[in-house]
Order: C-alpha cells, then sequence, then structure tokens
C-alpha cells in the first residue's frame, strides 16, 4: 500500500535555522521541498536562503574531499564492518577538515600506489604467460629447424599474409639477408600465423634492420634473461619468472589487505560523514527565510508526523513550530510516493523499483507481483533439488550482505523463489528430477511430465485470472482518479472478454440461453467501449482479441516447466547413457552434476524473466500509473 503523506511546514526563528537542519538530518523523515516565493529580494517577503562564504568555503572543501574518497574507496579490498565504520566515525567527529583533507590524500595515494603495482604485475604476467604460450606452440618447428630464439633465429607474427605474400616476404628475406636463410611458418589462427626465420649466426643484425625496415616487429622475450637461450631454457625461466611474479603480487595483495584492516572503516566512515555534512550545506537552498524567520517546507508520512513535532517541541521549545499545509489541490503526481507493505512483501517492492512509482493515491500492486512471481516461478521449475538450493544460496548471501538493504531484499527474493520450487517440487514428487522417483517410487500429488493438457490448462488459467483482474483493478482506479472513460473502456474489454468462454461453454453445451447471455455481454462491451472511444471502440474489439492472446501466452510457463524437466532427465540418464558401471561413474556421474548445475543456472534466470514478463508486460501496464515521485527523505546514509 502506499503510506499517507502529510505536508508540513516548520517555522523558526531565524537564529535556529543552523540547528534546524541536523535535527532535521538525524530525525530522517522530511523529504524537503523549495519554499516558493511570492517575491524573491523584496522586503517583507520571503526570501532564498544563501549559505554564508564560510559555508561556502567549506562545500567546496568538502566536495574535493569527497571526490578523494569516492575515488579511494572502491579500490579497498574488502569493505569494512558495520560497528568497526561506527567506532571510526566518532573517532573522526572532532576532526577538522584540514585534517581529514590530509588524511584522504595519503589514503588515495596508498591505495593508487598499491593498485598501481598489482595492475602492473597482473599485466606483465599475462605478457609473459602469453609469451609462453606462442613459443610452446612453436617448439616443434624450433626444434625441427635446430634454432634458437635471439641468436640462430628470429620469430615473428603476421596477420593477414596469404600465402603469396608469405612466399615473396620469404623471397625477400634471402635476397636481402643470407641465401642461408630459411623460413617455416605455422598458422596460430584464421588471419595469424608465426614466421620461424633462421639465418647464420653473423646475419641476425642485417635480418633485424630488414624488417624493421618493412615495419615487422620480431617476437622477443619480455624476459632479458630468456633471450638466446634454448626453448626448454625458455620454457623453464618464463615458469621460474611467472613464480616470482605471483609472489609478488600475493605480497601486494598482503598489502592491500592490511591498508584496508588499518584504514577502510575510517575511510568509509568519512567518506559517509562527509556526504551527510554536504546534504546539510546543500539542502539550505531549499529553506526561504525573512528576517525574524527560517520557513522549511516537505512531506512526512502521516505516522511520523506526531514524532516530528514531539523532536522538534522537545530540541527548539517556542522557538519552532510544525504545521499542516492543505495539499488536496496538488496534483498526485507531485507528492512523494512512499511503499508500506508489510514485512514479507516489503522485499518485493526492489521489484517494483524498475518502474517509476506508483502515483499518490493510486493502488500498489506490489502484493500482487510478490504472490504472481513466486507462484509463477515455483510451477515453472518445480523441482524441490534445485529449491533447496537456491533457498541455501539466498540465506547465505543474505548472511554475508545482508547489511546492505538492496542485496538483503534480493537474496529475500531468491530464498523465496527456491521456496515455492521446493513446495511445487513436492507437488509433483520431482527432487533433481526424476532422481528420488526412480529409487523410492512415485508419490505425487500430480505428476506434471506424465499429465501435460491438465498442466496446460493451469497455466491458461492463471492468465484467465491474471488478465480479467488487471482490467477490474483498471476499472477501480479509472472510477476512483476521475477517468471515468479510462474505467469505461476497461470495463468495456472486461464485460467483451467475459463473452467469450459463455460461448464456448454454451457451443459445448448446446445451453442455447448461453449464447443469449455471451451476445448480451458482448453487447455491454461494445456499448461501454463506444462510449469511451467513440468511433475508435473497433480498435477496443481488437484489444479484446488481443486480450486473449494474452491469456493464452500464460501457457509458456507449461512449456518451460517440461524443458527443465526434460534438462533434468537428460542428466539423470548420462551415467547410464555412458553404458553404467565404472565409466558411468567416474564420467557420467560428473557430467550428470555438471548437466543439474547448468540446468539450475538456466532456471534461475528464464522463470525469472517469463514471470516477470507477464506481470510487467501483460499484467501491470493495464491499471498501474508509474507516474509517482519517491519519497526521499533527508537523512543521514549512516545512524553512527
Amino acid at each position: 500500500m502506499i503510506s499517507p503523506m502529510d505536508r508540513v511546514e516548520i517555522v523558526c526563528l531565524r537564529s535556529e535555522l543552523p540547528a534546524m537542519v541536523p535535527a532535521l538530518q538525524e530525525q530522517g523523515v522530511l523529504h524537503v521541498e523549495e519554499v516558493s516565493l511570492a517575491l524573491e529580494n523584496h522586503p517583507g517577503f520571503l526570501h532564498r536562503v544563501h549559505l554564508p562564504e564560510a559555508e561556502k568555503r567549506e562545500l567546496s572543501e568538502l566536495e574535493a574531499l569527497e571526490t578523494l574518497l569516492k575515488e579511494a574507496a572502491p579500490l579497498l579490498s574488502g569493505s569494512p564492518a558495520q560497528d568497526a565504520v561506527a567506532s571510526a566515525a566518532a573517532g573522526l567527529r572532532e576532526s577538522a577538515i584540514p585534517d581529514r583533507l590530509k588524511s584522504a590524500r595519503a589514503w588515495h595515494r596508498n591505495l593508487r600506489t598499491l593498485h598501481r603495482r598489482k595492475l602492473n604485475i597482473q599485466d606483465d604476467m599475462t605478457v609473459i604467460k602469453n609469451y609462453g604460450r606462442l613459443v610452446e606452440s612453436i617448439t616443434p618447428l624450433l626444434i625441427t629447424n635446430g634454432a634458437i630464439l635471439g641468436e640462430t633465429a628470429r620469430a615473428i607474427i603476421l596477420e593477414g599474409y596469404d600465402a603469396e605474400s608469405l612466399d615473396a616476404l620469404k623471397r625477400d628475406i634471402v635476397n636481402a639477408v643470407s641465401a642461408s636463410c630459411g623460413a617455416v611458418s605455422q598458422k596460430l589462427d584464421r588471419n595469424k600465423l608465426c614466421l620461424i626465420v633462421t639465418h647464420p649466426a653473423d646475419k641476425g643484425e642485417a635480418l633485424g634492420d630488414f624488417l624493421a625496415a618493412r615495419g615487422i616487429k620480431v617476437l622477443t622475450s619480455p624476459d632479458q634473461e630468456a633471450r638466446g637461450a634454448s626453448v626448454d631454457e625458455v620454457m623453464r625461466k618464463i615458469g621460474s619468472r611467472i613464480a616470482e611474479m605471483q609472489a609478488d603480487l600475493d605480497a601486494v595483495l598482503s598489502e592491500l589487505q592490511a591498508f584496508t584492516a588499518q584504514e577502510g572503516a575510517k575511510l568509509v566512515a568519512l567518506q559517509k560523514m562527509v556526504s551527510d555534512r554536504i546534504a546539510q550545506l546543500r539542502v539550505v537552498d531549499s529553506f526561504a527565510q525573512s528576517e525574524m524567520v527560517g520557513v522549511i517546507q516537505g512531506w512526512v508520512p502521516s505516522e511520523s508526523y506526531g514524532k516530528l513535532v514531539a523532536s522538534i517541541k522537545e530540541k527548539f521549545g517556542d522557538k519552532a513550530v510544525v504545521g499542516h499545509m492543505d495539499h488536496h489541490d496538488i496534483e498526485h503526481k507531485r507528492v512523494p510516493t512512499k511503499l508500506k507493505n508489510h514485512p514479507l512483501i516489503q522485499p518485493f517492492e526492489l521489484i517494483m523499483k524498475l518502474m517509476k512509482p506508483a502515483t499518490y493515491g493510486g493502488f500498489d500492486p506490489t502484493w500482487l507481483v510478490a504472490v504472481s512471481f513466486i507462484l509463477f516461478y515455483g510451477f515453472v521449475l518445480g523441482d524441490a533439488g534445485y529449491g533447496a538450493i537456491l533457498v541455501a544460496i539466498g540465506l547465505w548471501g543474505k548472511a554475508k550482505w545482508g547489511h546492505i538493504k538492496p542485496v538483503r531484499d534480493g537474496m529475500t527474493i531468491f530464498t523465496w523463489m527456491g521456496v515455492s520450487s521446493v513446495v511445487f517440487g513436492i507437488i509433483y514428487w520431482e527432487i533433481f528430477g526424476a532422481l528420488v522417483e526412480d529409487m523410492v517410487g512415485d508419490y505425487s500429488l500430480f505428476h506434471r511430465a506424465h499429465h501435460t493438457d491438465a498442466l496446460l490448462y493451469l497455466a491458461i488459467l492463471f492468465g484467465a485470472i491474471h488478465i480479467p483482474l488487471c482490467l477490474i483493478l483498471g476499472i477501480k482506479e479509472g472510477y476512483a482518479h476521475g477517468h471515468h472513460k479510462h474505467a469505461e473502456e476497461k470495463l468495456g474489454m472486461l464485460l467483451g472478454l467475459a463473452a467469450l468462454p459463455v460461448a464456448l461453454g454454451s457451443a459445448a453445451t448446446g445451453f442455447v440461453l448461453g449464447f443469449l447471455i455471451a451476445a448480451a455481454l458482448f453487447g455491454a462491451g461494445l456499448y461501454f467501449l463506444w462510449r469511451s472511444m467513440g468511433a475508435m471502440a473497433a480498435m477496443g474489439v481488437m484489444e479484446i482479441i488481443g486480450l486473449t492472446a494474452n491469456i493464452f501466452s500464460y501457457s509458456r510457463l507449461m512449456a518451460l516447466g517440461l524443458v527443465s524437466i526434460a534438462f533434468a532427465e537428460i542428466a539423470n540418464a548420462l551415467p547410464e547413457m555412458l553404458g553404467g558401471g565404472t565409466i558411468g561413474i567416474v564420467i557420467g556421474i560428473p557430467m550428470a552434476v555438471a548437466v543439474h548445475a547448468l540446468n539450475i543456472f538456466i532456471g534461475v534466470f528464464s522463470p525469472t524473466i517469463h514471470s516477470l514478463r507477464l506481470n510487467f508486460v501483460e499484467f501491470l501496464p493495464k491499471f498501474y500509473e508509474a507516474e509517482g515521485r519517491s519519497y526521499e527523505p533527508f537523512r543521514k546514509e549512516m545512524v553512527w
């Protein structure tokens, strides 16, 4: 549901305005709006609050500090614990901006230095590993020709050379360098090849000059010590060098972890403190003041109004007063929307954030989306074994990153997806496909693999409930907000849609009166379509046909479920398909586990996408007015 909002105005002595800002931020419930002015800078009228020069300088310094901290924070090796951040904040509270800036610069410098070292080592490792793989690929050519790179042979990589141009290059080398030169090539991929040019030991420089004149780079070892060595020696040196680099990389990563453990909490705490202070300085642009008083306006949830009034009264006594402002003439789109759902439903508000919030005063469909999404998901995946794994992943993710609200909500939804799959898996008696059924027998309440017709009817039944429901909600919302034509259009479509099953049922049973009822429903539907759409009523009839197609599109839930079963059965059959016995155990079982893992991976995304699509494409657009503004209270980023 959407929380009722009160429009409030806070009037305080102008001298109390600086203290009012942190007090409101501490309270964290006021969605601040700009106070409208009758006349700007006119004596006797309210005028905009502007920061004094000292606070402007402070804001400028804090913005520079925030930039440094925002660049440095992502370079930490991990997120500090909340307790450590809170403790660090207490220690930093009294520090001055110059001291904070000095610390931030030191953190920024140290973290960038460590990361630069890490990236340089990783880049060098990549280069030398690639060189090693290349040398390995051309080793047979070097051994066959008895050549040593850097002494009696040069290796070059050529791109886009065909056989003719390659022969021409070989002839030019012989003519320009020495008749004793030889060349052999090996394709590395479709467009790239490696050419090994063998040469007398005293012609290496001449060959190098020839290739340089042609703009051809010679492949050289990134390790100076490996140049001129035999292939075995080159590979040994490369292996040794990679081991040294890995040790250096481990040392840098250890330094980074140690730095994060020592300074990370302070850095994150300072970043949030700076962010809070910047918000305090920026919000005053929305206030107004006269010579005597300051004025603040905004929105607060009705349930928090009393708490706000009591807090202001306690801190400022008679020096400030909070009052209601009339907002009945304000367009609902301008009122911030705050969703307020049951704790079980609240995590699903994360899904609704894929769209703009509902218009204030409208219908919040979060609980309907939550129920249908989880129902559709479990109906499709429907495997208790897979579901148990999803529940375990969801609980693990929640325990590890639960302090981050979006992640906590996402993991909660993930857990519910797993629970739904477990429930449907028990109904279908599917646990890693038919693995358990094959061992203990069929105890299903509904075996979907054996009753595909009934599964299809169930999927279409979901659509037959979901689509008319959205039309009913559209009618309700239309009349509630005075959009009568919109409501009548939905009513006409609903009546036209209702006529279809009545007519089909009458045709199947020969019930003549049923045809008359269907005709009456369709006629009533046409009447409301004509009232709402006029000459465009024909388009409304076409829309009724489209709605029928929408209902049948829910059959995808059945099809996706059967695909999941097929994958699981293929996985379970792999050991037998490979002949059973030792091969079936050694090769078949790991392959079966891999196919099950792939099926779970697909089972996370495919049912999710289609369940969301049915909600966001077929259901919500028919009644949901996503034209609201998010409720964004002025508050601290973190409670210290």
